[in-house]
């Protein structure tokens, strides 16, 4: 493949008024940038979605975000009434009756967070590939409890209750089947492996049960290399298996990794992390018609810090998230 001409280079920047990061007109960058609202960008999608689009979403703790601002804007979601209930989680409050987010009787989405690419596939390849593990993937920590290390925030619960809880991910990861757009949202490339099963797995143990069970588990930071065909392989099996015109909308999480079992800086490690799903997302975005690249972590990340981020610095405001979600609707669906 040869690099672009000259002229057409040319061309193509001359039809960008967004291309300056500096200039005269009010679209430049630096002038956006200076904004004290939420920061926007020129994004001009590969393709649009009708109203009754059904969207599967999958990815990090954002990606639950995306499914609830698009059940508010009243587009179809497969996932929708799907999940695991409240008292199953590690945040469950008695007192209170919440847990994973939810009030006790309803179901939260929050155990069906995936963090890494290799998490998602190894999901993904349970539904369509029908894999089966030794005791469904999980392990038990003590004497009776039992840990889903490819689910997101569940307690230790009793073999029963586990692959009660498993099942219930099941189900809702089999809605891609019936699904005709993948939302895809890239969290980070830290990630255990239980090494017992050769499972990437989604989330490790606590510090205290990773140490006694320190045999069983490896660590390791996927790069650049390893995600792509691991990402370009996710999107051919679902589309060979699904939908023979499923569409995929990629993005990249703006959280940034809460802590990291490198030796550098969380800042940098973080910064790492993220670059590196980007261009992977890239990468992908630009060999097919039918995957594009939403700029929500830019999105995220340039607005004013005050107006993006809650108190930890950590997680998204739910009105930041909104924002986006604006922008998301307003370019895919005319």
């Amino acid at each position: 493949m040869y690099p672009q001409k000259t002229q057409e280079a040319i061309a193509v920047a001359l039809s960008n008024k967004f291309r300056a990061w500096v200039g005269s007109n009010a679209e430049s960058a630096g002038q956006r940038l200076t904004t004290v609202d939420y920061f926007h960008i020129s994004h001009i999608p590969k393709f649009t979605f009708s109203n009754t689009e059904q969207i599967f979403t999958i990815g990090s703790c954002f990606a639950r975000e995306v499914e609830s601002s698009l059940l508010k804007l009243g587009v179809p979601l497969a996932l929708d009434g799907f999940g695991v209930e409240a008292d199953q989680f590690e945040s469950w409050n008695a007192e209170t009756g919440w847990g994973g987010g939810v009030q006790l009787g309803k179901l939260s989405r929050g155990a069906l967070n995936k963090y890494s690419v290799h998490s998602m596939t190894a999901e993904i390849r349970r539904v369509l590939a029908e894999e089966k593990y030794e005791n469904d993937g999980l392990i038990e920590i003590k004497d009776g409890l039992w840990f889903d290390p490819h689910s997101s925030g569940l307690r230790l619960a009793t073999y029963e209750a586990a692959q009660n809880n498993r099942s219930k991910i099941y189900s809702a990861m089999s809605q891609i089947k019936r699904s005709s757009t993948v939302f895809l949202t890239l969290g980070l490339t830290e990630t255990w492996t239980d090494i017992k099963n050769n499972l990437v797995m989604n989330n490790p143990l606590s510090g205290g049960d990773l140490r006694r069970h320190k045999d069983r588990f490896a660590f390791h930071n996927y790069n650049y290399d390893e995600i792509v065909p691991e990402l370009r392989g996710l999107i051919e099996m679902v589309r060979s298996n699904c939908n023979r015109e499923m569409r995929f909308v990629l993005t990249v999480s703006p959280v940034p990794l809460g802590v990291t079992f490198t030796s550098s800086d969380i800042l940098t490690a973080s910064c790492l992390s993220k670059s590196t799903l980007r261009t992977a997302a890239a990468a992908i975005a630009s060999e097919y018609s039918y995957v594009d690249y939403f700029p929500s972590y830019e999105l995220v990340t340039y607005s004013p810090r005050h107006l993006a981020w809650k108190d930890d610095q950590l997680h998204v405001q739910e009105n930041m998230v909104a924002h986006v979600m604006r922008e998301f609707i307003s370019a895919y669906f005319p």
